[in-house]
Order: C-alpha cells, then sequence, then structure tokens
C-alpha cells in the first residue's frame, strides 16, 4: 500500500525542512565569521586542526585532505 501525502502534509514537511537548513545555514556562518575554522577545498567538510609549535594542522574527517598554516 503506497503512501500519499496531502498538499497541505507536503506544506508543513517543506516548512520544517527549511527551519532546519536554516539554522544549519545559520551555525556555518557563525564558524565562518569566528574565523578560527576552515572547510576542505575538496569536498567543503569542516576540518578539525591540531596545533603544532607555531603551524596548525588541518584535517578533513570525511575525505582525509590534509593542509597545513602558520600561526602569525
Amino acid at each position: 500500500m503506497p503512501i500519499t501525502f496531502t498538499d497541505e502534509d507536503m506544506m508543513y514537511l517543506n516548512k520544517e525542512l527549511d527551519e532546519r537548513l536554516r539554522s544549519i545555514r545559520q551555525g556555518i556562518d557563525t564558524l565562518k565569521a569566528k574565523g578560527d575554522t576552515k572547510f576542505c577545498n575538496k569536498c567543503g567538510h569542516m576540518m578539525h586542526y591540531f596545533k603544532i609549535g607555531n603551524g596548525r594542522l588541518f584535517n578533513c574527517s570525511f575525505c582525509a585532505n590534509r593542509t597545513a598554516e602558520m600561526i602569525k
């Protein structure tokens, strides 16, 4: 038996999804504004970093891309 959604159901689901996406985008924008978060050039996921001396090693846990940068 197939599941059928009415137009009213779809409007509710779309509204809920829009609110979720909006909150996720706001969270990403605040991370970008802080400036201490870097996003992967390959896949776009958030990268974790480790401080080593006067540098930082960024590691993407999704695609295993690694980059390094010097701390000023």
